[in-house]
């Protein structure tokens, strides 16, 4: 996930349960350190979060292995996606 979407997220988030201004000055931080602060807790949040997902089976002469080692590929790049780390 980009900075951009994380940063519409958490300013959406911030608006719509604390009724918080969340406007920026011209270099781009929040003017309310209420806000920078939980902007900065927001994505450490989210940098800590590490997904692990089960092994692939890695063996191309089976589609079942073959459908589980799709699955788990989807599965990474959604979580991704929604900007969370995924264990090697």
């Amino acid at each position: 996930m980009s900075t951009e979407k994380m940063r519409t997220e958490f300013e959406a988030w911030v608006e719509a349960n604390f009724g918080l201004s969340v406007r920026r000055n011209p270099a781009g931080a929040y003017q309310s350190f209420g806000v920078y602060a939980a902007w900065e807790a927001w994505q450490a949040s989210r940098a800590a979060v590490v997904v692990e997902l089960p092994s692939k089976w890695n063996d191309p002469t089976n589609s079942n292995m073959q459908s589980w080692d799709s699955g788990i590929d989807d599965a990474r790049m959604a979580i991704e996606a929604a900007g969370l780390k995924v264990a090697p």
